[in-house]
């Protein structure tokens, strides 16, 4: 079992307004120690793709984070690379010395469109039992890419996100669609804004396509499920249907 805290936010321009939004909503909590912490899409800037701004302490930040809590945190936003910019998770663990996984949107949105490098490949990586693949936004059209984390040994999906309130109905539907086709569970965390524009429906949903855990739309909160691996391995086993199974047993 792995308890996984969904950190729905609203953030400003200003990066360190948004780590102390961050430590505070999360220390708040008081997260069981091993527990997955996710944040929104570029939680530490906002989604502003237009600046191409990559702050240079978010790595920092979020290691003392897991350093602090005791968990696992995936975060991030805007990673320079040389001379190209990237959307970028990363996954901190306790005590490390950097990041043990990273992730760079594969699908930029239109307005990242120019200014964002696309990521190459998927990333999938161990965390409390789970092999988790994280995911960026607009990835979530983009079926194939979550089918091939799944045939790498995918068993949870995380979505860091920054979508917009008026494609909530796409949201929402696109998030039961990946859980239920690749039999996994999908953990997405949305940003919220004071205008409306953004209102976040963070959520958890199980391999069989049920909601276990929902945010208020429009409120900033933490909200929080126990993902069990039993159960996926049970879903997969009585109801294989992915490309790696074999007949159903009725």
């Amino acid at each position: 079992m792995l308890k996984v805290y969904l950190v729905q936010m609203e953030s400003h321009t200003d990066e360190r307004e948004n780590y102390a939004k961050v430590r505070d909503m999360v220390t708040g909590v008081r997260p069981v120690t091993g527990s997955l912490v996710l944040l929104p899409e570029m939680f530490d800037t906002g989604y502003r793709p237009d600046t191409a701004k990559a702050p240079t302490d978010t790595k920092g930040f979020l290691q003392e984070l897991a350093d602090n809590t005791g968990c696992f945190i995936a975060g991030g936003g805007m990673l320079r690379n040389g001379g190209n910019i990237t959307n970028h998770v990363g996954i901190y663990a306790p005590h490390k010395q950097s990041e043990i996984a990273g992730y760079d949107k594969m699908h930029p949105f239109f307005p990242e469109q120019g200014v964002i490098t696309a990521g190459k490949t998927v990333t999938v990586t161990a965390i409390g039992g789970f092999q988790t693949a994280p995911t960026i936004c607009f990835d979530l059209r983009f079926p194939e890419q979550y089918r091939e984390a799944m045939q790498r040994g995918a068993q949870l999906f995380t979505v860091h996100a920054a979508w917009p309130a008026k494609r909530t109905d796409h949201w929402e539907a696109l998030l039961k669609a990946r859980a239920i086709e690749n039999q996994a569970y999908v953990a997405a965390v949305n940003c919220v804004t004071a205008n409306g524009d953004f209102t976040g429906n963070s959520q958890v949903i199980d391999p069989l396509g049920n909601v276990i855990a929902h945010a208020e739309p429009g409120k900033e909160m933490i909200v929080e499920a126990d993902v069990d691996i039993d159960l996926l391995l049970k879903c997969r086993n009585i109801f294989p249907v992915l490309p790696t199974t074999h007949n159903a047993k009725m």
